[in-house]
């Protein structure tokens, strides 16, 4: 199968890592975005790339300009206000502007689309705070993230497997062996593939009678 290549930026959907490549043993001739992403490999400085971004803290948002939080408010002036609210609208809006002023405006644009759906009244200051706290960040710079927190696990576990590959192929010598970690020795006793001896070294099982390899070497005998 023909490799072919595609940048960590292009998969982060960013300039993130531009300049960083990896590979990938998908055909040139693919074309599934969410295939490329499963079939992506990454090398030791990719991985610790997408690994530093993936654990990087969030930019902050900006909060909501003045302009737009205002018309914002103004857009819950359609529900009716109970009959002992008499704070006229100029003041109300530098109310809640005081008390929400810093959300950002896409937070503030969930909770008005809420209140319209879900209240029958002009909602207090302490309703608004209750529905923005259910407001989940989905921004570029999450997304981002997540890319890139998908990408390091996928490596992660693709480097995994390819050791336990290894060692049931019995392709790794003693020094590789105990090189491991100590999990992944504990992996790999468990799956039948190294054996914990005495003295507290693993050490590689005897390939099983009648596997695959020990029916080509019988007929070579024979």
């Amino acid at each position: 199968m023909r490799m072919g290549t595609v940048a960590i930026s292009e998969a982060l959907s960013g300039d993130l890592l531009a300049g960083v490549t990896i590979g990938t043993d998908l055909p040139e001739r693919s074309t599934s975005r969410s295939s490329a992403l499963a079939a992506v490999r990454l090398d030791d400085q990719a991985l610790a790339k997408v690994e530093e971004i993936a654990n990087a803290p969030l930019p902050p948002l900006l909060p909501c300009p003045d302009g737009d939080f205002v018309e914002l408010i103004r857009a819950l002036t359609t529900l009716p206000r109970r009959s002992d609210d008499d704070v006229t609208g100029k003041l109300r809006v530098s109310i809640y502007h005081r008390k929400l002023g810093g959300y950002s405006k896409e937070a503030l644009q969930f909770m008005v689309s809420t209140v319209l759906d879900e209240l029958d009244w002009f909602p207090t200051i302490a309703q608004c705070k209750a529905i923005l706290e259910r407001w989940k960040r989905d921004d570029g710079a999450v997304q981002r993230r997540a890319s890139a927190a998908n990408l390091a696990r996928a490596e992660r576990r693709a480097r995994f497997d390819d050791i336990m590959r290894t060692l049931e192929q019995r392709e790794f010598d003693q020094a590789a062996i105990d090189a491991l970690t100590a999990n992944i020795r504990s992996i790999a006793a468990e799956r039948g593939f190294l054996r914990l001896h005495d003295d507290g070294v693993y050490r590689a099982r005897p390939v099983p009678c009648g596997t695959k390899g020990d029916s080509e070497n019988m007929a070579q005998v024979v």
